[in-house]
């Protein structure tokens, strides 16, 4: 299996945290957390998040877990409510998160019985250039880092796409680890690895482009890779769909997708006529979600079996902005250009 394959979305936070503000001492599991009902607003900052709506799903997980195996209850419930003060006195997002895992990390000690659970404990650190999480369990890897972007009203805004994009790969990942351990036979073979960068960071008058790239490995022969393209709007810090970097109503992908054809066709190992290339170049939905725009041109991403089988790996064509006269969406290129 591959990082492609059987993806999941983020999971739906669960009540397991918010509800224990009620818990009483000898009550065991936590209820669910329904977000139509959300009335707090830590409840409503968790639900429009999808980072810290991971993040509550994961300390969910191992509170219920050392419910079930401490044997001093009481004080795991009264040490769970004071950290929910904490955390409830936050005034941002950065401070719900950090808070987060911190008692992720403190639960996962306690969880496993023999000072850890199979994934690990999660464990973020912030520079001036990047946000890191690492995890690392017996079997079990996750390396991902994403950019901090420079100051401005929307960079915050900005820095939240980006988290949730990576939240969301990372959460997918950890469910089908979950998923494998719930099958009863334990893991066998190498280790699972997940591990998410970034190769371009282009910030332009209107709008930021980040390439982030994710790469898995969960057995088989060899671990598949995928690229995350993001692009942002500097003026709101929200995150612009493929369909937004052009026209309304223009038919972009027609002239994409000649240029790419040919351009591919020309290099090896292709050929003219071949099918593969010709049904991984057409001018589909589908063939052209993965799209960054550079200062040299609209960067389009060919992946793994796209436009021809493994061995041959990923493709990138460059169309120059000059090939896309009147396409693009002038909020964000005025002048036909970043």
């Amino acid at each position: 299996m591959t990082d492609h394959q059987h993806r999941r979305g983020a999971r739906q936070p669960l009540a397991g945290v918010i509800a224990l503000m009620a818990l009483a001492a000898g009550v065991a599991e936590a209820a669910s957390f329904d977000c139509t009902k959300a009335s707090t607003r830590i409840e409503t900052l968790i639900c429009a998040d999808a980072q810290l709506s991971g993040l509550d799903a994961e300390l969910a997980d191992l509170y219920r877990a050392a419910r079930r195996s401490t044997d001093d209850p009481e004080r795991l419930t009264s040490a769970q409510r004071a950290w929910l003060k904490r955390r409830d006195r936050c005034t941002d997002s950065d401070c719900v998160a950090d808070l987060y895992r911190q008692r992720i990390a403190e639960l996962g000690g306690d969880a496993g019985g023999d000072g850890d659970t199979p994934m690990g404990a999660p464990r973020t650190e912030r520079s001036a250039e990047a946000v890191r999480i690492t995890q690392q369990g017996a079997q079990f890897e996750i390396e991902a880092a994403y950019p901090r972007l420079d100051d401005g009203a929307a960079a915050a805004a900005a820095e939240r796409v980006l988290a949730d994009v990576v939240a969301a790969e990372i959460e997918a990942f950890r469910d089908m680890y979950r998923e494998l351990l719930a099958a009863g036979a334990g893991h066998q073979g190498p280790a699972w690895q997940l591990a998410i960068d970034y190769d371009q960071v282009f910030t332009a008058p209107r709008f930021w482009a980040v390439g982030l790239r994710s790469y898995s490995y969960t057995g088989g022969a060899h671990g598949g890779t995928h690229h995350l393209p993001v692009v942002i709007r500097r003026d709101t810090g929200a995150q612009v769909p493929v369909e937004g970097l052009f026209r309304a109503g223009s038919n972009w992908r027609a002239p994409v997708a000649d240029y790419c054809y040919n351009t591919l066709a020309a290099r090896e190992p292709f050929s003219p006529g071949d099918d593969w290339l010709r049904d991984g170049t057409a001018p589909t939905p589908e063939n052209y979600r993965k799209l960054l725009p550079l200062a040299d041109g609209l960067r389009v991403i060919f992946e793994q079996y796209q436009v021809g089988p493994y061995a041959i790996g990923m493709h990138e064509v460059a169309v120059p902005y000059a090939e896309l006269d009147g396409l693009l969406n002038p909020a964000l290129f005025p002048g036909g250009r970043p």
